[in-house]
């Protein structure tokens, strides 16, 4: 069983977040099946380095959809976004520094843990928001055969 599992639980309704999500889940168990091995340093490094990128890449991607759809919990959302960066980019930085040799596997859980509350909780209800701004954004259907020329 994976260390970091996607179950249907997870799933905010909207493919390409879940799509996102799946991919997060999977680097954290790329890092935890990495320092479980015994991975050298650089292995874990480019694993660390490549979750990294994908937190910065995945929350540049709500973000636009915050502004977009004028999400009302952009800030808040925003900040939890930016705390989480920078607590990633401390690990990595430490790590890098060789001031840890491995990753303790409280990091693990803490990655993990972080990102399935935020998942069930912020993220559920923006994509709530999400999915009612696509559905206004979508023209009424108009009734069937109206307008239509035979």
């Amino acid at each position: 069983m994976p260390f970091a599992e996607w179950t249907k639980e997870f799933s905010v309704g909207v493919e390409e977040i879940d799509d996102d999500h799946k991919r997060l889940l999977a680097l954290v168990n790329d890092l935890h099946d990495a320092v479980e091995a015994g991975a050298a340093w650089n292995v874990l490094d480019n694993v660390l380095d490549g979750l990294t990128l994908y937190v910065t890449y995945h929350f540049a991607h709500e973000e636009t959809l915050f502004t977009r759809t004028d999400y009302p919990g952009y800030e808040r959302h925003r900040r939890q976004h930016q705390a989480l960066t920078i607590t990633v980019h401390e690990i990595q930085q430490d790590f890098q520094d060789h001031a840890l040799e491995t990753l303790p596997h409280q990091v693990l859980e803490f990655l993990k843990n972080w990102l399935y509350e935020h998942i069930l909780g912020s993220d559920r209800a923006f994509a709530v928001y999400y999915k009612s701004w696509l559905a206004r954004q979508r023209p009424e259907a108009s009734p069937a055969g109206a307008g239509a020329s035979q």
